[in-house]
C-alpha cells in the first residue's frame, strides 16, 4: 500500500504535490481550491488485480476532468466513488448524482466531469475500473456515468457492502485471489447499474459469491453477539433466511460452521493475549459458549490441542 499526505508540507508546497499525486495515482486532473496553502489531503492505494483501490480525503476542493487533461492523458477507465464521510457533486454528461456516506456513482475518464467535494471533511474509497472489464457488462454505459446508487436493500446494497469489504481488506487479500475478487466486483456493480442480459446471469452468480463474503464478514465480526442468528443476519441484510442459507451453503460453509469457528479463533487469539488475565471458562462464555465442554472439545478438534494447552503453549 501506498500513502501520499500534505500533512507534513509547507503552505506553498501542499497543493502541487496534491496535484502530482492525483495524476500519478488517478489520471490527468485538475483540482481546484480557495486556499492552497491550508488545503490537507490525503490518499492511500493498494492494486487489486487489475483495478486500483484509494482510500482518499481532504479538505474542500473541486476535481475537474475536462478536454486537456483528457487530450494529455487519454486513458480509458472508470472512477467508482463510494462515499464513506461527507458529500461529493458527481456531474457528467448532464447527469449529476450528490452522494452521502454508503452512496457511489461512476464517472467515465474519456468524457469531461466534475467532482465537486462539498464538505470541509470528506471520505471515498475509489475504485479505478478498466473500460474493457465493465463497458461490455452494462445496457447503455454511456448513460450510466453521474447516476446513484443507494443502499436500498436490493443489488445496490449487495454491491456496496461488497466495495466496503474490499476497500477494508484490499491490502491483505492475496496476489492469486485478486482477480477474482475483481471480477466479482465487477460483476456486482455491473448488476447494481443494470447489466446487459448476456452478462446477467454470470454476474449473479458473482453477486451471490460477493454476499457470501459479506455475510462471512459480517459474523465474524459479531461473532461475540449471543443473539446472532441466520434470522437475525438475514434481517439485517434484508433477504429470507432461506436464501442467507442457500448464499452460504453455495460458498461451502454454513451458518453455524462460520460462527463456529469465528468464535473459536477469536478464543484461540484471546488465550495467546497477555493483555487481559482472563480465564479460559470468561473467555468461552464472552465468545458465546454456554457449555464448557463443547467448548473444549470443539476447540480440540480445530486446533489439534485444548484450551489450557494452546494458552501453555502461547506461554512459552
Amino acid at each position: 500500500m501506498h500513502t501520499w499526505t500534505t500533512e507534513n508540507l509547507s503552505g506553498r508546497d501542499k497543493f502541487g504535490f496534491w496535484r502530482d499525486v492525483l495524476c500519478q495515482t488517478y489520471v490527468a486532473l485538475d483540482p481546484r481550491v480557495a486556499d492552497e496553502r491550508q488545503f490537507v489531503g490525503r490518499v492511500s492505494a493498494h492494486p487489486l488485480s487489475t483495478i486500483n483501490v484509494t482510500t482518499i480525503s481532504s479538505s474542500r476542493q473541486e476535481i475537474y476532468r475536462g478536454a486537456s487533461e483528457i487530450r494529455r492523458m487519454p486513458t480509458e477507465v472508470y472512477f467508482l466513488n463510494l462515499q464513506t464521510r461527507g458529500q461529493c457533486r458527481m456531474i457528467q454528461g448532464g447527469r449529476d448524482a450528490l452522494l452521502g456516506p454508503g452512496e457511489f456513482s461512476i464517472v467515465d475518464s474519456t468524457q469531461p466531469y466534475l467532482n465537486d467535494y462539498c464538505s470541509d471533511d470528506w471520505e471515498q474509497h475509489s475504485f479505478r475500473i478498466p473500460h474493457h472489464l465493465l463497458r461490455p457488462l452494462v445496457q447503455r454505459p454511456e448513460q450510466k456515468t453521474a447516476i446513484k446508487v443507494a443502499n436500498d436493500g436490493g443489488l445496490g446494497s449487495m454491491a456496496i457492502d461488497f466495495l466496503t469489504l474490499i476497500a477494508q481488506r484490499a491490502q491483505a487479500v492475496p496476489d492469486a485471489a485478486g482477480a477474482k475478487l475483481g471480477e466479482s466486483l465487477v460483476n456486482l456493480v455491473a448488476l447494481s447499474l443494470g447489466a446487459t442480459a448476456q452478462a446477467r446471469e454470470s454476474a449473479q452468480q458473482s453477486a451471490r459469491q460477493g454476499f457470501c463474503a459479506t455475510v462471512t464478514k459480517h459474523i465474524e465480526l459479531n461473532a461475540a453477539d449471543p443473539h446472532l442468528s441466520p434470522s437475525s443476519v438475514a434481517a439485517h441484510f434484508r433477504v429470507s433466511a432461506r436464501y442467507l442459507h442457500k448464499v452460504l451453503e453455495e460458498g461451502g460453509r454454513s451458518f453455524g460452521r462460520i460462527l463456529l469457528e469465528s468464535r473459536l479463533e477469536h478464543c484461540a487469539q484471546d488465550l495467546c493475549s497477555t493483555e487481559a488475565a482472563l480465564s479460559i471458562s470468561q473467555i468461552a462464555y464472552r465468545w458465546g459458549f454456554n457449555d464448557l465442554s463443547h467448548f473444549s472439545r470443539t476447540f480440540r478438534a480445530k486446533f489439534g490441542h485444548t484450551p489450557r494447552e494452546h494458552r501453555a503453549a502461547a506461554a512459552r
